[in-house]
């Protein structure tokens, strides 16, 4: 599980916009953003999120599709929904299984993070002041295909289907916390879940895909931010 910055921003999947986006802290796009991207922060594209820009910047994650290159700071990460076309760099990079990259990679050393710096977003030569401290939990839920009632011959065959998770879609994930209201969402297509404005506090994950036993865990939220859960069943 991991954390990054408070969620100061988010451009919604309807939105358009078109020009230079400065930002500290993290943002999250669904729409169509063109032109360039600067930040020292995190960057989260949401599935359906079309990018055409060059970017530089610390963090981002990719679930949604970008045209352009991208040089990271810290990590980039491609969801299974992600489709990245440009060159891309960064001390880690973690392409995942049915995503589709189209360009060359470079990996580098990591500079060290300066973690003194404000929440504050510039669109524009606009300023933003940041947004509730409130927090996010996301991640994908995968699982090994369940057993042919039919015998399996092919030993090859038979030692694949246990060893490949594959996403499990229309999976149910709720979310309960004392004194707050339950949050509930569903997997998509490529398996991914995002549960948004969390309080802070001990939130505990359910996991409910059809054909398999539930699964739990429990993720802290303390001061906002973006965690993210995986989920994987044997």
């Amino acid at each position: 599980m991991k954390k990054t910055e408070t969620m100061t921003a988010f451009l919604g999947k309807d939105t358009e916009f078109e020009g230079k986006l400065t930002f500290h802290g993290t943002i999250r796009i669904d729409g169509h953003f063109k032109g360039e991207i600067s930040a020292d922060g995190s960057l989260i594209i949401g599935e359906g999120a079309m990018i055409e820009a060059n970017m530089h910047i610390s963090y981002i994650l990719i679930s949604g599709e970008i045209h352009g290159n991208i040089i990271a700071d810290d990590r980039i990460e491609i969801h299974p929904a992600g489709k990245v076309f440009g060159d891309i760099q960064a001390p880690t990079v973690v392409i995942d299984e049915g995503s589709i990259f189209e360009g060359n990679c470079r990996m580098h050393r990591a500079k060290e993070a300066d973690e003194s710096k404000l929440a504050v977003i510039e669109l524009d030569g606009y300023t933003a002041d940041t947004a509730p401290a409130l927090g996010t939990i996301h991640g994908i839920v995968t699982g090994h295909p369940l057993q042919s009632p039919e015998p399996i011959h092919d030993i090859l065959t038979a030692r694949e289907n246990k060893n490949t998770a594959e996403p499990i879609k229309g999976t149910k994930v709720s979310a309960k916390c004392k004194g707050f209201a339950e949050k509930n969402t569903r997997t998509d297509d490529s398996g991914y879940y995002e549960l948004t404005d969390l309080e802070d506090g001990r939130w505990k994950l359910k996991v409910e895909a059809k054909g398999y036993e539930a699964v739990k865990a429990t993720v802290e939220i303390s001061g906002g931010g973006v965690y993210e859960q995986d989920f994987e069943y044997p």
